[in-house]
């Protein structure tokens, strides 16, 4: 683990001094949300990376289901190393995951196979996936009583996060606000994890990283389920009182 991350940091630096620069941006980094971590850099790298991978799925006809279970796979198996402390591990399954849900969606629309039963796959595989990661790091630290609650609430806040964004949308308002949606929470979690193992052979703040890490993306999922439950439910109040 140690070294593919090593690996793929300096294939990180050779995209950005001699290629970033001068690439067009790809048409699903122009048209999707963007936010200070999941920036077009990071999406325009991680297209670069995985994008021969992708092309290779289309030409031998495997079908987007297919990259849904085996997301929804890597997540189950991150969530067990995470279970078991090893994070490195943990980052980089929840890498795989991150990127066979990117692409599930990408060869469908590629393949022009797009299907509403695909979609409902896909959401309700990847709110199974998340719980999985989750546990596995609640159970890791369940004699920790201050990081399995924190942890906890993580969890809780990020299924906020996707329940109020559906049902706003299912009541006709836009759900998609605040800056810490699944996207980040999958960057946040995949590449602090997939770097401890970096800070566990250089430095002694293996420990301090990780808590940094799961202290972020905790607060991130609780800062973005109270600011779009309010302002969702501001926004309704507001036409109630025009109606």
């Amino acid at each position: 683990m140690f070294a593919a991350t090593a690996v793929v940091f300096l294939l990180a630096l050779y995209f950005g001094i001699f290629l970033y620069p001068y690439r067009e941006h790809s048409e699903q980094t122009k048209t999707r949300p963007r936010s200070f971590i999941s920036n077009a850099y990071f999406r325009e790298f991680w297209y670069f990376m995985m994008g021969p991978f992708k092309i290779k799925l289309i030409k031998w006809g495997v079908h987007p289901n297919t990259i849904t279970w085996v997301g929804f796979l890597f997540s189950v198996v991150a969530g067990v190393a995470f279970a078991y402390g090893q994070f490195g591990v943990a980052g980089w399954m929840t890498i795989f995951a991150a990127t066979c849900d990117v692409y599930d969606g990408q060869i469908a629309r590629a393949r022009s196979i797009s299907l509403k039963s695909g979609s409902y796959l896909d959401s309700v595989l990847d709110r199974i996936g998340e719980a999985a990661m989750f546990f596995g790091l609640v159970w890791f630290f369940r004699n920790d009583v201050l990081w399995f609650w924190t942890i906890f609430l993580g969890f809780t806040a990020s299924n906020l996060v996707s329940y109020a964004r559906s049902r706003a949308e299912g009541l006709g308002y836009g759900g998609a606000r605040g800056f810490f949606q699944r996207a980040e929470r999958m960057i946040v979690l995949s590449v602090g994890m997939s770097l401890y193992p970096v800070m566990e052979y250089f430095t002694s703040y293996s420990r301090e990283w990780l808590y940094f890490t799961l202290g972020f993306l905790c607060w991130g999922s609780v800062q973005t389920a109270l600011s779009r439950s309010i302002s969702i439910y501001r926004e309704m109040v507001r036409d109630e009182a025009k109606a």
